[in-house]
């Protein structure tokens, strides 16, 4: 059976339509549990009035994506476990499809490509990280390699395999904690997929909001920083410690010139509470190095070699 953990956080609005691409599908094999994270909209109301065949679990708190998942899968039945984003969609034969593909594979994790939440399609993509944690979207034609890690909107693994390989860093409370745990899994020789010609259509920021916002930058420096610091060997950190410092250091300045100081002060913040949570940290990155397979130079060979910043802007100018 297919556990299928859908958190939420005031997406009433998303709600009707991701709920009912699921009580629709051809495969019957299922159940969904949605995770409220302490929303203040009517949520948990509509959806017990709209879909009670749905297993609420509400949480007095907001756990973030990370631990609302976790939530969901402690409460999980099936020997599958499949985490969706609360604004997507699927087709009706979407759940028979990735578990075919899965079924008849030998992949560890498997994901559909996205699509725009209108239905568009958008040209496949792998995703990897550079030296210093930053994601880079690359067209097929771009790499053909596989990519670093799959996007956490919607992915397909075994519960089994998340409890082996501890799953989403509870302590990542948004953005990175994927990319945390793919890193785990590349270190422990994990193989993971793409499903060709499936979609998951999604709108995208449904519960942060898109644009430069002081918290999403807040959760992203406490936790690439985290990231490093748990799946680098040391003698790797020597370097990389350094140039991710310089470059946030290059920020500061850069977003304090455009008038966007709380911006720069949440690089500072995300510094500070590493130091706080060094202890921690550590105790989670010697479980990592204990149990890593592969070394630094594997995960080099599956990362983009180069700033992936850089990258970025050189994309905005040149689409401008």
């Amino acid at each position: 059976m297919v556990s299928i953990i859908v958190v939420n956080y005031n997406g009433i609005k998303f709600l009707d339509r991701c709920l009912g691409s699921l009580f629709t599908q051809t495969h019957k094999d299922y159940e969904v549990l949605l995770v409220d994270n302490a929303s203040q909209d009517e949520s948990v109301s509509f959806v017990k009035s709209k879909f009670p065949e749905c297993k609420v679990i509400p949480s007095e708190k907001n756990l973030g994506f990370a631990g609302g998942n976790n939530l969901g899968i402690s409460h999980a039945t099936g020997d599958l476990i499949l985490l969706l984003n609360n604004d997507t969609w699927l087709d009706p034969d979407f759940l028979e499809k990735i578990v075919a593909f899965y079924d008849s594979h030998n992949f560890d994790v498997v994901a559909p490509y996205e699509a725009y939440y209108d239905g568009q399609k958008k040209d496949p993509y792998v995703i990897k990280i550079d030296p210093l944690g930053h994601p880079v979207y690359l067209k097929s034609f771009e790499d053909s390699d596989s990519g670093f890690y799959l996007s956490g909107v919607c992915i397909l693994f075994s519960k089994k395999l998340y409890m082996e390989t501890q799953g989403l860093d509870g302590d990542f409370f948004m953005y990175f904690e994927e990319t945390d745990w793919f890193w785990r899994l590349n270190l422990m020789g994990k193989v993971f997929s793409y499903v060709p010609e499936l979609y998951v259509y999604h709108a995208g920021a449904g519960s942060t909001g898109s644009g430069i916002k002081y918290l999403s930058f807040l959760w992203r420096n406490q936790n690439t920083l985290q990231m490093l610091l748990k799946n680098y060997l040391w003698r790797n950190l020597l370097w990389v410690l350094p140039l991710y410092f310089a470059q946030n250091i290059g920020e500061i300045f850069f977003f304090l010139v455009l008038l966007k100081p709380k911006i720069s002060f949440s690089y500072l913040q995300g510094w500070f509470f590493n130091i706080q949570n060094f202890r921690g940290t550590m105790r989670k990155r010697k479980w990592v190095q204990n149990n890593r397979v592969v070394s630094d130079s594997f995960i080099f060979s599956r990362m983009y070699l180069g700033f992936g910043k850089i990258k970025h802007l050189k994309e905005f100018f040149h689409n401008e």
